[in-house]
């Protein structure tokens, strides 16, 4: 329809040129423009072709006496229309070529554009499952064409990410067969499907592998329109987006050994540091728990009731911490020996506050504990009991260290989306110099209580909450004394911890 109209418009310009007496001589130029105009706006170069012939056609009938005739055997004609046939051919060739280096470029540009595009999404994916989604992405919106992406093998993939033009294409790729030819090629390491071997004639897809020489990564699929048409250059660029995506599979694998690494650096650190709180927080109780025993045995006859009842009352609270540190190194045990996993379940907050709150005023009866939770039923998935030794931990570290009578606070709340509990007292607060690493297991060699210093309680505190993807942090009250806060991710807010 293209080369028709403008056909018949170059057609009505020169009967209109003619009859003005203008261009009588050239009337043939404005076939030849049309000619060009014909192979810029169709896509095939044939169109040209065809109105070339149609020119020479329209210049022999209309503007060659006989006029409204067609008359190839005038004397010279045949070699002066050959002649003007192949110019306009030739003029076509050449329109079109042109035109088709242009739309390489373009194309070529908008490639780059895309690869650029691609390599920065992928480089701030932080996931492989966001990596896989923006591969498959950026495969689809550059294939203009339905795409799975596979990670793993095609029949048990870890991840998998369909981009489809419809619930047709998508079901296509879910079919056995298909199933089959990505299992080829990821196995190996070979494009397979459709017009590329002759094993899978009847699929539909086209399959190439996302794998290195040695690590199988996953494969890639495409649901051409017509394969027999896909140049190779769009097979030599897919390659290319599928290296930009095994590099940002490496840089994942490589972000999480870097991590695994960091994290069992930590384990070392927290270990060496719960030695030392051990061998400092054990040592001076058991040395007074055989000093008094010995004293009463050697001594007991000539010592008087009420010094005797003070060792042995010593002899008992010694006794009863030791008792409790002992639970919490089978607490620490539990959770970083790598044997057991937490048993989370969803438990009400205020019960579980409770419970610590109970067990915390039966060991010291003489404490005031202030306890603030929401009006709103706070649910937390938790292991109940190690966060219950948290709390336990936190309130007797501020009941023997604050150094004041005043009653501490302990108040639940809600922040972005949440759990947020705060143990607060009101006492000489804590060394700035210390904040930063209270949690670690050292020692606090200026307790006025050395035998029962800081150390391995907050640092199994720090494991456990940890441990609930949660984070704990200690501060100085602008109004005096500390406050120790931990927050516990709820249920759905993965993304806050």
């Amino acid at each position: 329809m293209k080369t028709l109209a403008v056909y018949l418009v170059a057609t009505g310009c020169a009967l209109a040129l003619n009859e003005a007496a203008v261009m009588n001589d050239n009337i043939f130029g404005v076939y030849m423009l049309a000619v060009a105009i014909i192979s810029v706006t169709t896509e095939s170069y044939i169109w040209g072709v065809l109105a070339s012939i149609g020119g020479v056609i329209g210049v022999n009938f209309f503007f060659t006496f006989p006029y409204f005739a067609l008359n190839f055997s005038i004397a010279g004609y045949p070699v002066t229309f050959t002649i003007m046939l192949l110019m306009s051919i030739l003029a076509s060739f050449l329109t079109a070529k042109v035109k088709t280096a242009a739309m390489i470029a373009a194309e070529g540009r908008k490639r780059a554009e895309t690869l650029t595009d691609m390599s920065q999404a992928l480089l701030t994916a932080g996931d492989y499952d966001t990596i896989a989604d923006m591969a498959a992405k950026y495969f689809y919106i550059t294939n203009k064409c339905s795409v799975v992406l596979y990670l793993g093998s095609p029949l048990q993939p870890e991840i998998i990410k369909f981009k489809t033009e419809n619930e047709t294409d998508e079901n296509i790729f879910k079919s056995i067969l298909e199933q089959q030819v990505a299992l080829t090629a990821y196995e190996t390491g070979k494009p397979f499907g459709a017009d590329i071997d002759e094993k899978s004639q009847n699929c539909k897809g086209t399959y190439l592998p996302i794998s290195t020489q040695d690590v199988k990564y996953g494969v890639v699929g495409f649901l051409f329109d017509d394969t027999k048409i896909i140049l190779e250059d769009t097979y030599n660029f897919i390659d290319v987006m599928i290296s930009q995506t095994i590099m940002a599979l490496q840089k994942q694998q490589m972000m999480e050994q870097a991590q695994e690494i960091l994290l069992e650096t930590e384990k070392e650190k927290m270990r060496s540091n719960l030695l030392r709180a051990v061998s400092h927080d054990l040592r001076t109780p058991l040395t007074g728990i055989i000093g008094s025993a010995s004293t009463l045995l050697e001594n007991g006859s000539v010592i008087g009731e009420e010094i005797s009842k003070k060792m042995l009352t010593d002899i008992q609270q010694d006794a009863e911490w030791l008792i409790h540190m002992v639970e919490n190194l089978l607490s620490v045990t539990r959770i970083t020996g790598g044997t057991t996993t937490l048993k989370k379940q969803d438990e009400i907050v205020e019960e579980v506050v409770a419970e610590a709150v109970m067990r915390i005023r039966k060991r010291f009866p003489s404490g005031k504990i202030d306890v603030t939770v929401p009006d709103e039923l706070l649910i937390v998935p938790m292991d109940a009991t190690l966060i219950e030794q948290v709390l336990i931990n936190l309130m007797e570290n501020s009941i023997r260290h604050s150094g004041s009578p005043l009653p501490l606070s302990l108040k639940v709340s809600r922040k972005k989306s949440g759990a947020v509990f705060t143990i607060s007292d009101q006492g000489k607060g804590i060394d700035p110099s210390r904040i930063p690493d209270i949690f670690d297991g050292k020692p606090n060699k200026g307790s006025s209580d050395s035998s029962r210093g800081l150390g391995i309680g907050l640092s199994i505190c720090k494991s456990i909450i940890l441990a609930h993807d949660g984070k704990i942090y200690a501060e100085n009250n602008l109004n005096g004394g500390a406050s120790f806060t931990f927050v516990l991710p709820m249920k759905g807010d993965s993304d806050y911890a």
